[in-house]
């Protein structure tokens, strides 16, 4: 099964097609982690005490398209760039396409551009974005189609602080 992401970056126009993400960038697979290290002390009832929260790189694969050379010279530069944004659809109960799921970066850097192809297969990148400001938000899908109530999320890395 195809998955329907999206991602749009300042400046880096990709080659969809789509109606709504028109010369974003199409995703074949993305993944993302936060992790709370075990502190190496105690609080004195005994519990675990709370570290600093690590934010690992967002990957993303996706085939080779405008954006390629623009994001190798990206990385290549260590460029800033504002903004990023990632959107995730799927069909509702009528068949209609609806945002579920977007992730809001700031202050974006290229962290990683990996390159590959095999016999039989076109080229595809493996790209890792680092960022310092991250915002989730979540939409709850209706039983009969369409979008329901939502939540929100976020962390700024910079205050180490939850982002407003």
């Amino acid at each position: 099964m195809a998955i329907d992401v999206y991602l749009q970056i300042d400046g880096i126009r990709g080659e969809s097609a789509d109606d709504k993400h028109k010369d974003w960038i199409e995703c074949k697979s993305v993944s993302w982690a936060v992790s709370q290290p075990k502190s190496a002390t105690a609080s004195t009832g005994g519990g675990h005490t709370a570290e600093r929260c690590e934010h690992h790189d967002i990957t993303l694969m996706k085939l080779a398209d405008l954006a390629s050379p623009v994001l190798l010279q990206t990385c290549s530069s260590g460029k800033t760039i504002p903004k990023a944004k990632f959107e995730f659809m799927r069909a509702d109960g009528q068949g209609e396409r609806v945002k579920y799921f977007e992730i809001e970066l700031e202050n974006v850097l290229v962290g990683a551009v990996s390159p590959s192809v095999e016999e039989g297969d076109i080229l595809s990148e493996h790209v890792a974005l680092k960022f310092s400001k991250v915002k989730w938000r979540y939409t709850q899908q209706k039983i009969g189609g369409g979008a329901g109530g939502n939540t929100a999320g976020g962390w700024d890395l910079s205050t180490n602080r939850i982002a407003a």
